[in-house]
């Protein structure tokens, strides 16, 4: 009877770790699924904070630098070029300010016109370099110059 008794004990005993062992694979099963996705060319441009910038009077000859540099905020998924140019339809200028000279006076320096894909910050500082002959296409008033800035990708 003994004897049974331990036969029986251990049939158990076996009985219970088999089952805990099946459970346990049972509870770890697994399938994976492939998911796939597209990233299309894509660009966006802001300027962060007041880019503004002011040249105070231009009262002769000389270069005269902005007041503000602007920070430009280029977020793209590929390569891309960045490029400036004066809206004249929004611009004030006195009737018969010459546009080519404040188009050659002005002198924009980027610290990057092109690059890769990622977030990226563009500082532009601003100077007006006026010639003395320049003045005389320049008549006395307030400017009010505006500038878009176009980031393109490759």
């Amino acid at each position: 009877m003994r004897m049974l008794k331990t036969v029986g004990m251990t049939m158990l005993v076996a009985g219970l770790i088999l089952g805990a062992g099946v459970a346990v694979v049972a509870a770890s099963s697994s399938a994976t699924v492939n998911a796939s996705f597209q990233i299309p060319s894509w660009i966006a441009l802001a300027v962060v904070g007041d880019g503004d910038v002011g040249f105070g009077e231009i009262a002769g000859a000389g270069g005269y630098a902005g007041n503000n540099e602007t920070e430009l905020r280029v977020i793209s998924t590929t390569s891309w070029s960045l490029t400036s140019a004066i809206l004249w339809d929004s611009s004030t200028v006195p009737t018969g300010a010459s546009q080519s000279i404040i188009e050659s006076a002005l002198s924009l320096t980027m610290s990057a016109e092109s690059g890769t894909w990622g977030l990226h910050s563009v500082l532009v500082e601003y100077e007006m370099n006026v010639e003395e002959d320049d003045l005389a296409e320049l008549p006395v008033g307030d400017y009010n110059v505006v500038i878009q800035y176009t980031a393109t990708t490759d």
